[in-house]
């Protein structure tokens, strides 16, 4: 047991030489500061199309190397002859071309995502991302190894140890993926972990807010010794910080998060010497700006409040566990017995503007508890009628829709249709949404009613936004707050006030021109009648004053 692990600490330690010793692309330019080999860097930029920089680089990224190993050699990719053998090679080049303008969009603006990508552009991790031959992200191998050989010389982890505690739990770390869905041996396995242990514990070293304001990453970045190894390792991460959040909420690229609890616990006299919080809190930190968001206010209630009403969950699963957790409501869409036949409430939600036209008004749901504390959920809508059975308020949390939702959305759909015991929040929240919206006039009420804020899409955007979603959540269980919630939205519909009123509407105001000349009218009106009023009245006035 002892021979292997020390093989594989040798190997780690190998590959990681020429990564701790050579800088990343990005930070070659600035080298040339002070170096008589580059006497100046403001050369005349050697300008070329998108697409001609995309299918020159394709090419090089396809080629093996030590940061891409399981490339095709040239001679596979030069071989055969006839569009059959073309097509395949055409089609690798123009995967690769569009994944480097998916890099060099995220490097430009971090928050203009590509939606609905399935491919890991930074940090892969997970025994699912071991052989992904369509594009290499930017963290190679070599880099892992290399942020294992600087935790272990900087702040003595013990990689041969570890490797030995991961080989005893690999049973339980196997029972976390899906069986038979990979082949790794137990050592394989081992090293898996503790090189994606080490670069997602490194990442939350470098994207938790609890550590950024500590400034401990800055320290680190001015050590006389291992500064430059800091800075070199952790460019990919800190240029592209938001693709690496998005990265680590893929549900198919995750690892057991007890694996990173050891690694924490092994470094929290070090690394974190100075972060007074647990691996939970800082882990959850790191998607504070990541929408719909709920992040900040649980790390900080549960680190102020001892009375806090929900701690973290006992188990933690993954990162994607814990930043679904933070975002849908506690206690409420849980699937029973009752919701294992599928059903389909839809047609008892109307759109946002038949429900207004029904007395129901739509409103952003307050985010103060009787406590005074912020709520955590983002994704909890309710629906709730007065005593008189007239009038209703639907209270729904306000939403940004940014570049990055589909990503974050379909991520949280898939784990929900994979966990069931973790209830159908996301699920229920996207179903009630897709049907409020079913037109940029439902759009631009919900805008109206502070309800969609600071969006960047447009109003037929969100619609096909909220839409494209229905295939990730077909066919599924749905939960009994749900079906009760429509049910409710049924009866509040089927009232007869609510008829009273709308069949007024549609007979008297069916259009809004119609509506704005008989309320112009009806104020004309009136403002004649006072006047008339006052005109047969003035005379008797002057008489008795006379």
């Amino acid at each position: 047991m002892p021979n292997w692990r020390e093989e594989t600490r040798l190997r780690i330690s190998q590959e990681a030489e020429g990564v701790r010793r050579s800088p990343p692309p990005c930070f070659r330019r600035l080298d040339a500061f002070g170096n008589p080999d580059h006497p100046s860097i403001f050369k005349r930029r050697h300008k070329t199309s998108d697409a001609a920089a995309a299918t020159s680089l394709s090419s090089l990224l396809q080629l093996p190397s030590p940061s891409n190993p399981s490339a095709p050699p040239p001679s596979e990719l030069g071989s055969g002859s006839g569009a059959a053998n073309r097509a395949p090679v055409q089609a690798g080049c123009s995967a690769a071309g569009r994944r480097l303008q998916l890099q060099l969009q995220a490097s430009t603006d971090d928050d203009d995502v590509g939606t609905g990508r399935d491919i890991v552009l930074v940090a892969a991790v997970g025994p699912y991302q071991r052989h992904q031959r369509r594009s290499p992200p930017l963290i190679t191998r070599a880099n892992k190894c290399g942020i294992v050989m600087f935790l272990a010389d900087r702040f003595g982890l013990d990689a041969a140890d570890f490797l030995g505690w991961a080989r005893s739990m690999d049973a339980q770390a196997r029972c976390c993926y899906e069986r038979d869905s990979f082949v790794l041996s137990p050592e394989e396995m081992a090293e898996m972990l503790l090189l994606d242990g080490c670069l997602v514990l490194f990442a939350v070293f470098l994207l938790s807010r609890n550590v950024c304001e500590g400034k401990r990453a800055a320290e680190l970045a001015r050590d006389e010794k291992h500064g430059k190894d800091f800075i070199y390792l952790s460019a990919d991460i800190s240029l592209h910080t938001k693709q690496t959040r998005l990265d680590l909420l893929m549900l198919e690229n995750q690892i057991p998060f007890f694996v990173l609890a050891e690694l924490h616990r092994r470094l929290k006299g070090t690394l974190f010497d100075k972060t007074n919080h647990s691996i939970q809190e800082l882990a959850l930190s790191c998607f504070d700006d990541i929408h719909p968001g709920g992040a900040h206010l649980a790390a900080s209630a549960a680190a102020n409040d001892d009375e806090f009403p929900f701690p973290f969950p006992p188990k933690v699963h993954h990162l994607l566990h814990l930043f679904h957790w933070s975002r849908v409501p506690r206690g409420k869409h849980t699937v029973g017995v009752s919701s294992i036949v599928p059903k389909e409430p839809e047609p008892h939600l109307p759109c946002a503007t038949e429900l207004e036209e029904s007395l129901a008004r739509l409103k952003k749901k307050a985010t103060e508890t009787t406590t005074g504390r912020r709520r955590r959920c983002s994704l909890d809508m309710s629906f709730q009628r007065d005593t008189m059975g007239m009038r209703a308020v639907m209270a729904i949390p306000a939403l940004c829709v940014h570049n990055y939702s589909d990503c974050v959305f379909r991520s949280l759909i898939a784990f929900e249709q994979n966990h069931l015991r973790c209830g159908l929040g996301a699920t229920a929240y996207s179903i009630c949404m897709a049907r409020l919206l079913q037109s940029e006039a439902d759009v631009k009420l919900l805008r109206k009613r502070g309800i969609l804020v600071h969006t960047q899409k447009s109003d037929k955007e969100i619609v096909d936004f909220f839409r494209g979603l229905r295939d990730e959540y077909a066919d599924t269980c749905l939960p009994d707050d749900l079906l009760r919630l429509c049910k409710q939205v049924a009866a509040h519909q089927q009232s007869r006030p609510a008829r009273v009123v709308r069949r007024v509407g549609r007979q008297c105001f069916p259009r809004q021109t119609v509506t704005f000349f008989v309320i112009v009218g009806t104020i004309i009106s009136i403002a004649t009648l006072v006047n008339t009023i006052h005109s047969m009245y003035s005379p008797y006035r002057e008489v008795e004053g006379g």
